[in-house]
């Protein structure tokens, strides 16, 4: 398998996974991520549009989604598959969005998942 790097990520890329990590680590310790990512995006808006791509991605996933901790240069395979889910959502093309998951979520799934990813990154801070 190819060794993957958050560093290859585009900015909005990068948000995402972070994003998930930080959720994660949220979740563990029983906070609420909303208010920190809040201030990381200068947007309550942005904040609940991701957190609630995050509470999407739990439910849809067939099995508990991976993630690094944040320090971490490498990416898991979950989140490797985000962000190729995310460069889909900017790209408005949801076919490949659709190839991106074929056969791992379930195809009455990918519209949700679809539609919580664009609205997440239509919301977050772009380069």
């Amino acid at each position: 398998a190819a060794h993957h790097d958050v560093r290859g990520l585009t900015l909005t890329g990068l948000h995402m996974t972070m994003a998930m990590r930080l959720c994660a680590l949220f979740d563990s310790a029983g906070r609420d991520p909303v208010p920190d990512l809040a201030r990381r995006y200068h947007s309550i808006e942005a904040a609940c549009a991701v957190h609630g791509l995050v509470q999407t991605i739990k439910q849809v996933w067939p099995e508990p989604f991976m993630v690094n901790r944040p320090c971490c240069l490498a990416m898991t395979p979950d989140e490797v598959t985000l962000s190729a889910l995310v460069r889909t959502a900017l790209s408005a093309n949801r076919q490949g969005f659709a190839q991106v998951i074929e056969g791992f979520v379930r195809a009455d799934r990918h519209s949700a998942l679809y539609e919580a990813t664009i609205h997440a990154v239509a919301l977050l801070p772009s380069p």
